[in-house]
């Protein structure tokens, strides 16, 4: 569905073409709003609740530390990342480029152009179904490795692989327990606990 177009964007985006050209989209002056892009639909991001947000500072804060210590790569928030084989650009609320990778950074636009090494999204009850569907479909499609699904109300992990066939699902992490990511076999850590919340098994 094309959202509603804000007022500053450029004057020949048509909104009531309900399509626009990847020219178009890049000439749309930074945000907000936020916009995704999908093979020619413009995507109005919705704001993130206070809830992904701390799930997210909690996992930016984790990652990174470990990336810049081990000399691993970079890790971003909220990058635009252009998925050239695919025809979208989408704003992940994590992505990783391994050091061998980091060309794939835009010294123009400071954007990833091509297939990061992973993906993080962050899913709330009203993204989550697009994050394991739609979007998950595109990152296989487009290449990228590794897929983490995190749930911001249950704090579970899901860690995906890139295989042939589809994704494969590495690990499935129920809230409190340690992650060690196939990805990072040197770095474990419990999200609830990064959060500051116990969790009782109830078993």
């Amino acid at each position: 569905m094309l959202m509603a177009l804000a007022p500053s964007l450029p004057k020949y985006v048509n909104a009531s073409s309900k399509r626009i050209t990847l020219q178009e989209f890049w000439s749309i002056p930074e945000g907000p709003p936020n916009y995704e892009f999908e093979d020619g639909e413009l995507i109005e991001m919705v704001s993130p609740n206070d809830r992904h947000q701390d799930v997210l500072g909690a996992l930016y804060t984790a990652l990174r530390s470990f990336l810049l210590k081990e000399k691993l790569g970079k890790l971003w928030l909220e990058l635009d990342v252009h998925l050239p084989n695919v025809r979208h650009v989408y704003i992940p609320d994590l992505v990783f480029l391994a050091t061998d990778h980091l060309n794939l950074l835009s010294k123009e636009d400071g954007k990833i152009h091509g297939v990061p090494d992973l993906v993080v999204e962050i899913s709330s009850p009203s993204t989550q179904r697009k994050d394991r569907t739609k979007k998950k479909n595109t990152y296989f499609q487009a290449g990228v490795t590794w897929y983490w699904m995190v749930d911001a109300v249950d704090l579970t992990i899901e860690e995906c692989k890139w295989t042939p066939e589809g994704y494969l699902i590495a690990q499935s992490i129920a809230a409190g327990e340690p992650f060690t990511p196939k990805l990072f076999p040197t770095l474990t850590f419990n999200l609830a606990d990064l959060m500051g919340e116990e969790f009782v098994d109830e078993e």
